[in-house]
């Protein structure tokens, strides 16, 4: 059975919680997963429920730098499962990398952009990673993650995107590099992180699981891809 189309209606098949079922929202329909569906969800599927899968799961990883954001995508949420498992994870990571900076981690190089995105951050929200794109004001422009939002710093803009109302991921590969944009397939880049692409799907990830911590009704995102 194709585990991403019903047989009876040709709807998309969701995985059940627990993973023991896949579900066909359109017809109803449910089909028990079996060793070899397990196993083959368990390369192409997150455990956790809060994905709907309308991506190329197949022709992503035949792309290698696309395969490396998708890989550490599922990685984080399959091994780690929550943000601070995740965020625990990527210090260790950070820690390594000169050119990648959070606080504690090369924190000098977030002077410019703290100070510009001050106004922004609540009283209980704090950055988690920064990623200075260096194109028109270096150390002032880029993405900054923090735990309750993606900020996309422009020259003159600040993009500010809630983790808790991100509809859908949008993996792409354009201009020989993977991207994965939030809820919009134009713009919104979480961004490359010095070409750290294992970062990137690992960043991705946490922004799912704040938005699911945070909200854990809310509606599925979707998992969209373009290469």
């Amino acid at each position: 059975m194709e585990i991403n189309k019903c047989p009876n209606c040709s709807g998309k098949l969701e995985l059940s919680v627990g993973q023991k079922k896949l579900i066909c929202k359109f017809c109803g329909s449910e089909f028990t997963v079996d060793k070899d569906t397990k196993d083959t969800i368990e390369e192409g599927f997150a455990e956790k429920d809060w994905f709907i899968y309308d991506w190329d799961y197949e022709g992503m990883m035949n792309v290698p730098k696309l395969s490396s954001c998708v890989s550490s995508f599922l990685r984080a949420i399959n091994e780690f499962g929550t943000s601070a498992a995740i965020e625990e994870y990527m210090k260790g990571y950070l820690m390594n990398y000169p050119e990648l900076s959070a606080p504690g981690i090369n924190e000098s190089k977030m002077s410019g952009i703290k100070a510009r995105i001050a106004g922004k951050l609540t009283s209980d929200e704090r950055i988690i990673l920064y990623d200075d794109d260096g194109l028109f004001i270096h150390g002032k422009t880029g993405v900054v993650i923090t735990n309750k939002r993606t900020l996309i710093v422009e020259k003159k803009n600040i993009i500010d995107l809630p983790h808790r109302s991100v509809p859908y991921l949008y993996f792409e590969f354009s201009f020989g590099v993977p991207g994965i944009k939030l809820g919009d397939e134009n713009v919104n880049n979480i961004g490359i992180f010095n070409s750290h692409f294992d970062l990137e799907g690992t960043v991705a990830a946490l922004i799912c699981a704040f938005s699911f911590e945070e909200n854990p009704k809310r509606p599925k995102i979707r998992l969209l891809s373009h290469f």
